[in-house]
């Protein structure tokens, strides 16, 4: 596969060119609820900071929106074409002549830069935060001035899905070890359609359209990422023409907006998937940590009504996920695969009385407002486990730092899906010897010795009917162990100036890259 083969293919071009209407551009406004500390895209791995990475950074490969918004086929972007070079070596060919924000020519050592060992999968990693992308690598280099070699420690036939993650940024080596990874972060160059002008953590993001942009003209003049907290005053900004584009309506009141005049509202279902995540250890914190018992967590699973929860939260806007059965993943996809704990408040007694369980006080450490509507929904689980014989107080914490502290026995998190047409990113990488469920300091769980060997299994096959049923068995031994439980599809709602035409397809990012505008004359 080649960029210009799929560029005439699918029209890509049409995809990223400007508007014939569209001759004056926009100075764009995004108003948003949060930024990261950081803007390097992997140290600053996040909802908030994807916002922006995107149209500062380009990955290697990207995932194809235009014909398919669940993206399940991958396109080449930077790396122009890729080939397997034997069972363990892959080989990348860049794209000739593209630019950095400095003017700097993006070659391979760049690349070999940002996928290398002293970044992502070293001892000591100046961005350990990717290392969970990077597992199995041994070997990243250089072999040519386009061409980039990654060696893995096993066959891996789905390494370029790796490339389209946070990992898959290009980053330019020199300016990187010239200032440092907390400088970088603060004024980081890409060789993405906006350039960096000014950012504050606490106040903004700044960036002006690269005139010497790849993939042509940026369609905005400039971008802005404004944090405006409270959603009201967001709101009232947009209908006032302050901003273009509000980030994080909240679900009850989409129904409410979508007559207002200048206004579309966007419901759009992305790709991440928020859960609660059982404490299964026992640590110093917590010497006598009920959620050691197998039939307890079974209990809490099989003990909440999570559809009626979601239907009563979202309407028709989202699902309930069987485990790692998520429409993105292509062939992998059975909406037919039934749960292996659905809700059956019978069962549910029948497990708990199971479990050792003497109706100790269970704590849910939840960061105030990260997930739209989680709150809500642990009310309504909490009353229904309160129903069953199972005691469980929410603490809220302000941060993920706070939630993260010992003790609890509960504790709010998600997991997203950047691989398109395949379970490896959230079902390995995320519960997997690499993960931070496994490897943090607010670990949740141990993996069992079967879950290893299944893991390994399915990591490593190589053909799809092979790889599908150790993905089946990955999965079964996951629920049987049940280290958590996922809620539904998480939603993000935009409100947008009607002559805006942006939609971002089923993605947590924000990128600006292929607008179609009418109304800005200005």
């Amino acid at each position: 596969m080649t960029y210009r083969n799929l560029m005439a293919a699918t029209a890509l071009t049409g995809a990223l060119a400007m508007p014939a209407l569209a001759q004056d551009r926009p100075d764009l406004v995004i108003a948003v609820d949060n930024l990261w500390p950081t803007m390097d895209p992997v140290v600053g791995i996040s909802t908030t900071g994807a916002r922006v990475h995107s149209n500062i950074f380009d990955t290697l490969v990207r995932r194809n929106r235009w014909d398919d918004p669940d993206g399940t086929e991958l396109v080449p972007w930077l790396a122009e074409s890729w080939q397997q070079l034997s069972p363990m070596v892959w080989e990348f060919t860049l794209r000739d002549g593209v630019p950095f924000h400095d003017g700097h020519i993006m070659d391979a050592e760049d690349v070999a830069f940002s996928l290398s060992a002293e970044r992502l999968w070293g001892e000591e990693p100046l961005a350990p935060r990717g290392t969970r992308y990077a597992r199995g690598f041994v070997r990243v280099e250089a072999t040519g001035p386009l061409t980039v070699e990654v060696e893995t420690s096993f066959p891996d036939p789905n390494l370029p899905f790796r490339m389209v993650t946070p990992i898959g940024f290009v980053l330019p080596a020199h300016y990187y070890e010239e200032v440092g990874t907390d400088a970088f972060g603060q004024m980081p160059i890409g060789t993405g359609p906006y350039r960096m002008t000014s950012f504050d953590p606490s106040v903004s993001v700044e960036a002006e359209a690269f005139e010497d942009y790849w993939a042509g003209e940026p369609p905005a003049a400039s971008l802005k990422f404004e944090i405006v907290p409270e959603f009201s005053t967001r709101f009232a900004g947009l209908v006032a023409g302050e901003y273009d584009v509000v980030v994080s309506v909240p679900a009850d009141q989409v129904a409410s907006l979508e007559g207002t005049d200048g206004i579309t509202v966007m419901e759009k279902g992305i790709e991440n998937y928020p859960m609660v995540a059982f404490n299964m250890l026992e640590t110093e914190a917590l010497p006598d940590n009920p959620l050691t018992d197998v039939n307890l967590r079974r209990a809490l699973v099989a003990g909440v009504d999570r559809e009626a929860i979601a239907q009563a939260i979202w309407g028709d806007a989202t699902f309930v996920p069987t485990p790692f059965n998520f429409p993105e993943y292509g062939e992998y996809f059975d909406p037919d695969r039934a749960r292996a704990m659905p809700y059956d408040p019978e069962q549910a007694a029948e497990y708990l009385a199971a479990s050792d369980y003497d109706g100790q006080e269970l704590i849910w450490h939840i960061t105030r407002g990260f997930y739209p509507n989680y709150e809500i929904a642990a009310e309504f689980m909490v009353e229904q486990w309160a129903d069953l014989g199972i005691d469980v107080r929410i603490a809220l914490k302000d941060n993920f730092s706070l939630a993260y502290e010992r003790p609890f026995h509960l504790l709010n998190m998600s997991m997203s899906s950047e691989f398109s047409g395949d379970p490896y990113r959230p079902l390995w990488m995320d519960w997997g010897p690499e993960s931070s469920r496994f490897r943090a300091s607010h670990r949740t769980w141990d993996m069992t010795e079967d879950f290893v060997r299944l893991g390994e299994t399915f990591e490593q096959a190589q053909d799809f009917d092979e790889r599908y049923q150790a993905y089946l068995d990955l999965v079964a031994e996951w629920e049987r162990v049940t280290p958590g439980m996922y809620m539904w599809r998480n939603v993000v709602n935009y409100a947008i100036d009607e002559d805006l035409q942006w939609d971002p397809g089923n993605s947590d990012v924000t990128i600006f890259d292929h607008l179609y505008m009418t109304g800005y004359d200005e």
